[in-house]
């Protein structure tokens, strides 16, 4: 009987450990101290800007860095840009990609506020990737070899970014905080081969083209979308608030993007073939698709769609891409995250396309509730 009791009390020591953080770890049920609905935020920052902090530290200890560097390396994002993926009006190219606000500084962009007429040359679509931005600092840190350990975190950020003395060390204890938040992180993946840059937590949504045909209402669907990128499936999960149970299912995200876009005029059902009967969708027909569009899926045979996700455009991959490839911004599957998939991925089956709009007649009090009925 003793050694029974002892094997329960030890099974449930187990079942109650914190489980190890991961890349797929959502935030909002992770040791960062968030609680409650997505949102909420740590320090003053919100889920988009606790990515980036996790992807600087993720990247980091994907390359060695030591504990000072990584900590460098937060309160530069932290001065520089407050987390955020910024795009400038005097680069008008990186308005083309989804970013988390606009900066004014010169011609710099991105977390680290590179300054495009120094570094431009490696292309806007670099410059405004995050994860290419803070590798872009630990490429540096490890240029100065060991005086970058030798120097304080405070010292190897301004040696870095060379911006106004002292701009650095007021953001130092912000960035000891989030280095202790995400120390033990484990990044899910091996280090970057020779030459390739690390992937950290890979990307969160910002940083990703725009396509330019799409309509004012198509580009909000999917820039409300796009800024859950990496973010886990879920099944059932997703309502208007953002992600459920620490996700979204496939619905779940169209009915978030649909519902902000449309100013919360739109509220659709949580479920693929109500979504694409509701009355407020129009009919298109395929050829006629265009970015922000929904596009139901439906097998062979069957008479209920099994998916949607939210038809992006063609996305192009070099110079050399003369047609590009047509991409799907969905929530896929449990086990992987919201992310861009080629439309081809569908082949055979059966695609219904759906339009959305935002209403011209504002509810009024005469109206209780209209647009808002459908849970």
């Amino acid at each position: 009987m003793s050694v029974a009791i002892a094997l329960i009390a030890l099974l449930l020591v187990v079942l109650g450990a914190n489980p190890t953080l991961s890349c797929a770890t959502p935030l909002s049920n992770s040791a960062t101290g968030i609680n409650g609905s997505t949102g909420q935020s740590v320090a003053g920052l919100s889920e988009r800007q606790l990515q980036l902090a996790r992807n600087g530290v993720a990247i980091g200890k994907q390359r060695g860095m030591p504990e000072s560097v990584i900590i460098a390396e937060l309160a530069a994002q932290a001065a520089e840009s407050s987390f955020r993926n910024l795009a400038n009006p005097a680069v008008p190219e990186s308005l083309h990609y989804a970013n988390d606000g606009l900066g004014h500084d010169y011609d710099s962009v991105g977390p680290h506020q590179i300054r495009f007429s120094i570094h431009g040359s490696v292309g806007i679509a670099r410059l405004m990737d995050p994860v290419y931005q803070i590798n872009w600092f630990y490429d540096r840190a490890a240029e100065l070899g060991r005086d970058a350990e030798r120097m304080s975190p405070a010292e190897l950020a301004q040696a870095i970014e060379r911006s106004a003395p002292n701009a650095y060390g007021a953001q130092l204890e912000l960035a000891r905080q989030l280095y202790v938040m995400f120390a033990d992180i484990d990044p899910g993946s091996a280090p970057a081969a020779p030459g390739e840059p690390a992937l950290g937590c890979g990307p969160t949504g910002s940083g990703t083209p725009l396509p330019a045909e799409a309509s004012a209402f198509g580009r909000a669907v999917i820039e409300y979308a796009a800024r859950w990128v990496g973010t886990p499936y879920v099944w059932g999960g997703g309502d208007t608030n953002g992600p459920t149970n620490g996700g979204f299912d496939c619905s779940g995200l169209t009915l978030y993007a649909i519902y902000h876009a449309s100013g919360g005029r739109i509220r659709l059902p949580h479920y693929t073939q109500a979504q694409q009967d509701d009355p407020s969708a129009q009919v298109v027909p395929f050829a006629d698709r265009a970015p922000g569009d929904l596009i139901f899926f439906t097998t062979p045979g069957d008479t209920a769609s099994h998916h949607v996700g939210i038809y992006y455009g063609r996305v192009f991959y070099g110079l050399d891409d003369e047609t590009g490839t047509e991409m799907l911004l969905h929530a896929p599957q449990t086990g992987q995250t919201v992310t861009l998939t080629a439309l081809s991925a569908w082949k055979g089956e059966r695609m219904d396309v759906r339009r959305y709009s935002n209403p011209t007649v504002p509810k009024t009090s005469s109206q209780p509730g209209q647009g808002d009925v459908r849970q």
